[in-house]
């Protein structure tokens, strides 16, 4: 992991982050490019790695870096200000690149 390529990002969580590690990479975390019609998912899922580096006080909120698994992925648009939310079970959070 220490050549892969990251960027850093902002994290606002919808559960408490706390059983996340930090500054280890989170493996089972997906992004959705796509909408849910009738319960049925058109579009692309790429897996994306997450590093809680550090706990903002007094919030779920968190800075972390990014990354996607492969070089396939959108990769161009992690770029300073977009936003996506992020998937485990269901959507747990909203990652902006900062």
């Amino acid at each position: 992991m220490k050549n892969r390529r990251f960027k850093k990002a902002l994290i606002t969580w919808k559960k408490d982050p706390s059983k996340f590690p930090e500054n280890e990479w989170i493996r089972d975390i997906v992004v959705n490019y796509g909408e849910l019609k009738d319960k049925t998912f058109y579009g692309d899922t790429w897996t994306v790695l997450v590093r809680i580096t550090k706990q903002i006080n007094g919030t779920w909120d968190t800075y972390a870096d990014v990354a996607f698994i492969v070089d396939e992925a959108p990769w161009q648009l992690l770029e300073s200000g977009y936003s996506f939310n992020i998937w485990s079970g269901k959507n747990i959070a909203v990652v902006t690149i900062i």
